[in-house]
């Protein structure tokens, strides 16, 4: 575990946390990022229109867009992952997965707000070995995955690991033109890792990584179920037929690109007392989506973008490494981001919707914001009495972003030519400014050698920012958390009982709150909320061979203050015209994306026979109803998910077989749900998929 920046035991963090080995992501099925909430409690992970928007304990963003980071932030190696799309990561050479709760702005700081998930990759190994795997399954999906590693020469180990996929058959079509819907054209990743180890107390890494991804798997739907009026109607040439499930009838090819790739160099030097480290990273990702906004045949409103995100990192930690009462982490971390739509833009077809009745019109946007950021932070513990620990710890971070671009109106291809950004006559500042100093106070207790109990205080914040879709609107602030938590962590009945447990209390002001008006999505403040809930972890060794896992989550995220709400869909008396907005209060309501209870449970059972290994796997998800949007409009109901798989191993460990199911119920739900002017859109979840891997390793 590395939840405190440095090696320790699960069982000895005082944080709430949730991991998973490679092997159990492996048996459960989990390929992505996206699929964790299956196995972590308190974990949602939407995704709109191919970004990734995870959510732990009703934090988090139901924003997209260039810039607009994630209060749950993703790191891999130690390296944080600004971009949205590039952060929904294909593993392919994981060791493990770590999902920390609750802020961790003093460690980890940048956009923490909610916790974070931390993928740790595989290092090179001083043995040669390899491992292949082979898959097939429904919908014409074939997959190859690829580890190498070994040595190179005295004191230099490398790996490289490739995957790659292709699914041929969609889940559905685009009624209005046959093409498929919900397939994967491609989907290309690899990692490289080269260790140098040019003394005992020294360590360099380099690590690079690329990947290449066109996917019809986050198209969107519109859902006429919960709209009273949308673009669909006889005024438009409709109704148009919806088809099934997994259909679509829209003019536009909802297809995603995304090419991402970055270098991270590590440097750990072991100085004795202390451990010096230095970590320093790029990062670049191209992200091109085109949206069809009124969701039908006719040329009525379709969006096309291209969201770039470059972003450079550099980080210097000094670490105590002794075992002493006394521990501690410090350093210095710089971030630099430059995020841009190049372009964004909104088209109209010649109808009268069009700014310009019956002429077709492009709303062009070419802006970029700039983030500079610097921070110092340290954090110790202190053992003041036998088995008790009193941790203090604080990060101070100013941040500077800066706004530029362009804005153009084409009429019928005429370009009126650009405007700058922000106008000059706007009133909108071209930079911004934050400063904050979070902290951390954490007092935890051993009650035996393997019973730890902790309390917490934490505070976090994610800074504010433009938006670059909209930025005519002013910037946003930052938003701020206070979070009070409470844990015990125990091993019982000679290891065989592991039961992690943690209540929390959140205060959560000047929410960052995302709304979609005008086919444009925008960031606004205004929202405070009161959080708190329970979630727990537990896995039992029931006999030799079998093991049982469970997750459980209780979530009570409401907003205490939001006079301001955006109201869309006509409801208790409210009644926008079709597309229009009022503001209402939502005090009171539940935040987007919180579900009220959250459970899993799991089995494990390996039998060693002559043959080899044979191993059972079935794992069981269920979350309660969650809603879209502050006015608890939209919403996606209750749903279950059933993942199975049983896998064969041979005596020497070289060959295997698994075969392999997930969502084996069919069960049809969203992985995201946007409520916008044209009504309510979703993104559908995988329907029913099985198949057959085949592996080789030695």
């Amino acid at each position: 575990m590395t939840a405190q920046r440095r090696s320790e035991r699960l069982q000895n963090v005082p944080i709430a946390v949730t991991a998973a080995s490679a092997a159990r992501l492996a048996a459960v099925g989990i390929s992505n990022t996206q699929e964790l909430a299956v196995v972590t409690p308190g974990l949602s992970a939407p995704q709109a229109a191919g970004f990734t928007q995870p959510h732990i304990r009703g934090v988090g963003s139901s924003t997209n867009g260039p810039g607009l980071e994630q209060p749950v932030a993703t790191y891999i190696d130690g390296v944080y992952i600004a971009s949205a799309p590039a952060s929904l990561l294909t593993l392919n050479n994981v060791d493990r997965i770590e999902v920390l709760k609750g802020p961790q702005g003093t460690l980890f700081g940048r956009n923490a707000t909610g916790g974070l998930i931390q993928v740790v990759t595989l290092d090179p190994k001083s043995t040669p070995s390899a491992a292949f795997n082979l898959t097939y399954a429904n919908y014409e999906d074939v997959a190859a995955d690829a580890y190498v590693t070994g040595p190179l020469a005295g004191g230099v180990k490398a790996d490289l690991a490739v995957r790659y996929e292709t699914q041929q058959k969609g889940w559905g079509h685009n009624l209005a033109d046959g093409t498929p819907v919900g397939d994967l054209p491609h989907d290309f990743a690899g990692r490289t890792k080269i260790l140098i180890e040019p003394g005992p107390r020294t360590q360099i890494r380099l690590a690079l990584d690329y990947e290449d991804r066109d996917s019809r798997r986050d198209w969107q739907k519109l859902d006429l179920r919960q709209i009273p009026g949308t673009f669909n109607n006889p005024f438009f040439g409709g109704p148009f037929p919806q088809g099934g499930r997994y259909d679509v009838d829209n003019d536009v090819d909802q297809e995603f690109r995304l090419k991402s790739g970055g270098a991270s160099l590590q440097v750990k030097q072991d100085a004795g007392a202390v451990t010096v480290q230095s970590i320093t990273a790029f990062r670049k990702s191209r992200f091109v989506f085109p949206l069809d906004l009124d969701q039908t045949p006719a040329n009525l409103i379709n969006l096309f973008g291209v969201a770039r995100d470059k972003q450079f990192s550099q980080e210097l930690q000094l670490s105590s490494n002794t075992s002493g009462k006394l521990k501690y982490t410090a350093g210095l971390y710089y971030f630099y981001a430059d995020d841009r739509y190049q372009p964004l833009d909104i088209n109209f077809g010649p109808s009268f919707v069009s700014p310009v009745p019956g002429v077709p019109v492009t709303i062009r946007t070419n802006d970029r914001m700039t983030t500079n950021s610097l921070a110092g932070y340290a954090q110790a513990s202190y053992e003041v009495l036998p088995g008790t620990n009193l941790t203090l710890g604080g990060r101070y971070t100013y941040e500077r972003k800066r706004l530029s671009g362009t804005s153009s109106f084409i009429v019928d291809g005429v370009d009126a030519g650009d405007s700058a950004v922000p106008a000059p006559d706007s009133g909108i500042p071209d930079r911004v400014s934050f400063k904050r100093f979070n902290y951390r106070i954490a007092l935890d207790h051993k009650f035996g050698a393997n019973i730890l109990g902790y309390l917490s205080y934490n505070t976090g914040f994610k800074s504010g920012g433009y938006n670059l879709a909209v930025a005519s609107n002013p910037p946003y602030k930052p938003e701020d958390i206070k979070a009070f938590e409470g844990g015990l962590k125990s091993e019982l009945f000679d290891r065989k009982l592991r039961i992690n447990a943690a209540g929390y209390y959140y205060i959560y002001r000047n929410i960052q709150v995302g709304r979609y008006i005008d086919n444009s999505e925008s960031i606004y403040n205004g929202a405070r909320a009161r959080i708190y809930g329970a979630d727990v972890d537990a896995e039992a060794v029931l006999a030799r061979g079998l093991t049982l896992t469970g997750g459980f989550s209780y979530n009570h995220a409401r907003f205490t203050s939001f006079p301001n709400a955006d109201y869309i869909i006509p409801i208790d008396g409210l009644t926008p015209a079709p597309g229009g907005v009022v503001s209402a209060s939502a005090t009171g309501n539940d935040l987007p994306f919180s579900p009220k209870f959250s459970f899993n449970v799991g089995g494990d059972y390996k039998l060693d026979l002559p043959i080899g290994t044979i191993e059972l796997n079935a794992t069981y998800y269920r979350t309660t109803r969650y809603f879209a949007s502050a006015d608890n409009v939209a919403t996606q109901p209750a749903y279950d998910l059933v993942n199975a798989s049983i896998s064969w191993t041979d005596t020497t460990k070289h060959l295997s077989a698994r075969i392999w199911g997930k969502n084996l119920g069919n069960t049809y739900y969203s992985t995201s749900l946007i409520e916008a002017s044209q009504g309510v859109i979703r993104g559908n979840g995988a329907p029913r998929t099985y198949g057959v891997t085949l592996g080789y390793k030695f």
